[in-house]
């Protein structure tokens, strides 16, 4: 039984009046001219701050099928600043006798992000990456990642489960976890029988009438809970149908896990869905609650009942979109605290010359370059022998490859990308493998045994290389230098062909065969297990290669119901090194991740874990600033309220 009230929705208080009000404003050209101006926004970056009431439409991006890490074309020649914050910032931390040596409370972050390219509020039915952003600090999950690298789990709503069985997970929920103190749940405790809501909600994957919605995405996830029951306010106890090692990650820790309330779903309805427009859409139990969106800037507010005190060191945090051309002047200005993504690396390293006394940080693009090599039943493919196709994957020079499309600023991949500490193989190991040494010429001798063990002629086998339309986009040519490179090593004739994403997708799952180059998915994290459970075993949903392994499908069951995280990490490399060995058939083959570099202000003090790779917003919460610095810019301040204004629209 519900621990809520059972009389129907609940009236909003008077401390909701504040919320309804502020659902409906924005703010207004004359409004945000002054908020950017005290932020030290001049007039060439209103552009990238948004001057204009109107929002636009969501819209189902391509770029959910690109990574959105990736560099644009460079912005123009660096525009010198000789604003009185750049003056004061070079040299200001060695006047700062005495650094802080805990966080400190107050100030507003201010970075970059594409607000703009949000799909839907409801954090149920959200998928793209800008929303989930703003979600991570809005919103908790039962548990979560202590880093995204490692996939270690720690506290979030709940402490880590007690398992009685393999089939079994009692979650206790954290003292003084509680809803924002606004409509709709009104500062309520959170309670067992929200997670039970939240599960049920997501499984029945019904929208406000009753009828089936397709945008409730991770609705098979969790379908894995074969049950939930509240056994007390604090206590809730969900069981899965059989042992299954990755649940707790993939589902409850996974990215998009965000509990909310069942008030906002009896209040906000379909416009939940259908209104991009209103962040006040939202019910959480976040460090954050949301204070203004305009479609070009999205300004979040420490929520007055936070209920942890390690963390929102911040008063509030504002994101900005808008041409990436003016982040350059606009971090020289001091009105942005950190310079990386979308700027190129070339444009990153001439600001590090012209503020070397600016901390530094780097990035992992999280999609890999990948290449993939299915191997096709019919015997007169060149597909069809998987010496062959490994001849291609050893032929790659992947070094070559990181300066082609990075120009050096990456790493080589084996099957799990680099920055997943704990589980990809060290470069030391993947460097003794073929297509990784650092010795070509026995690479190209390995080439030529694998080409003649299948009986390949040179320049009688045609091998089909097709490219994403989108990654040719991004790195113009690149097609061509991969095609140039198989043929050389390799003798074979290689035609290559520009496809759209979407459908040579299609067209592998329905059982053509080629080569396909492009970027891979986004590990949703750093455990494996459901993501080669698809793609490796011969019967997985995303398998597409015409071939069968039993010792790896073994492997991978093996992992499935293996619960000690150190000895699934153990199968987890066996996985990788006959993958790379050979042994199998590899038929994803990840190339390389590319690296962003950044620099970031004095006085912002990042988390860590901040620049683990895609999923790491959230950690901008347990980041701070020291507002004490001359340097900080004293001006800046958060957005009036509208009823805070004497001034209207």
């Amino acid at each position: 039984m519900s621990t809520r009230d059972s009389g129907g929705p609940r009236v909003a208080s008077s401390r909701g009046g504040y919320w309804t009000r502020t659902r409906r404003r924005r703010l207004s050209r004359r409004s945000l001219l002054r908020a950017s101006a005290r932020a030290g926004v001049g007039a060439a970056g209103l552009a990238l701050v948004g001057c204009s009431d109107d929002e636009p439409a969501p819209q189902e991006l391509q770029q959910q099928t690109m990574p959105q890490q990736d560099e644009p074309p460079e912005p123009p020649e660096l525009q010198q600043q000789p604003s009185q914050q750049q003056s004061q910032a070079t040299g200001q931390q060695a006047a700062q006798a005495e650094p802080p040596s805990a966080p400190l409370r107050g100030g507003i972050i201010r970075v970059w992000l594409a607000t703009e390219q949000h799909d839907r509020w409801d954090p149920h039915r959200s998928r793209f990456r800008h929303t989930r952003a703003a979600h991570s600090l809005m919103y908790n999950r039962l548990i979560r990642p202590s880093s995204a690298s490692t996939g270690e789990l720690e506290a979030d709503l709940c402490g880590l489960p007690e398992m009685p069985d393999q089939n079994t997970y009692i979650f206790s929920v954290e003292p003084g976890a509680v809803f924002w103190d606004h409509e709709p749940a009104n500062g309520r405790a959170f309670t067992a029988e929200d997670i039970r809501w939240n599960i049920e909600r997501q499984q029945a994957a019904v929208d406000a009438n009753g009828l089936p919605d397709p945008h409730f995405f991770r609705r098979d996830a969790y379908d894995r809970t074969n049950s939930a029951e509240a056994t007390s306010n604090e206590s809730i106890s969900l069981t899965t149908a059989a042992p299954d090692a990755g649940y707790l990650a993939s589902v409850h820790a996974s990215p998009f896990a965000w509990m909310t309330s069942p008030e906002a779903a009896e209040q906000f309805g379909e416009a939940w869905r259908d209104d991009p427009s209103d962040v006040f859409l939202n019910s959480g139990t976040g460090p954050y609650t949301p204070l203004l969106y305009n479609g070009f800037e999205l300004t979040l507010v420490r929520s007055g009942n936070w209920w942890r005190g390690d963390s929102a060191w911040a008063e509030g945090i504002t994101f900005t979109s808008g041409d990436a051309n003016n982040i350059v002047s606009l971090y020289g200005a001091a009105a942005f605290d950190r310079a990386d993504f979308p700027l190129s690396n070339e444009t990153v390293e001439a600001l590090r010359e012209q503020y070397p006394d600016h901390p530094t940080h780097e990035l992992p693009l999280a999609s890999a370059v990948e290449l993939l090599a299915p191997l096709s039943a019919d015997p007169e493919s060149p597909l069809a022998d998987p010496r062959l196709l490994r001849a291609v994957s050893v032929a790659i020079d992947r070094s070559q490859l990181i300066e082609r499309l990075y120009r050096g600023h990456g790493r080589a991949s084996g099957p799990l990308p680099w920055y997943l500490d704990g589980w990809s193989l060290s470069e030391q190991q993947l460097a003794t493998f073929p297509g990784y040494r650092n010795d070509r010429d026995a690479d190209l001798a390995e080439v030529t045994q694998l080409l003649s063990a299948a009986g390949a002629i040179a320049g009688s086998s045609v091998l089909p290389l097709v490219v994403a339309d989108l990654f040719e986009g991004f790195f113009p040519g690149s097609g061509e230098s991969l095609r140039s490179m198989i043929a050389d090593a390799t003798g074979l004739q290689v035609e290559l062909e520009n496809r759209p994403f979407a459908e040579a997708i299609d067209q592998l799952r329905g059982g053509e065969r080629f080569c396909f180059l492009g970027w891979g998915a986004v590990p949703h994290g750093a455990d494996p297990i459901d993501d080669w459970r698809r793609t490796l075993h011969t019967s997985g949903s995303g398998h597409w290669s015409d071939d069968a392994n039993a010792q790896l499908d073994a492997l991978i069951d093996d992992m499935s119901t293996t619960f000690d995280l150190a000895a699934r990490q153990q199968i987890g490399r066996q996985v990788q090194e006959i993958l790379l060995s050979g042994e199998v058939h590899q038929w994803r083959i990840p190339l390389l991740n590319g690296i962003q570099l950044g620099l970031h202000q004095p006085w912002l003090h990042p988390d860590p874990r901040l620049f683990d790779y895609a999923w790491s917003t959230d950690h901008l919460s347990t980041s701070w600033l020291d507002t004490s610095l001359d340097a900080y810019p004293v001006g800046r301040e958060l957005p009036p309220r509208e009823e805070e204004s004497a001034e209207g629209g």
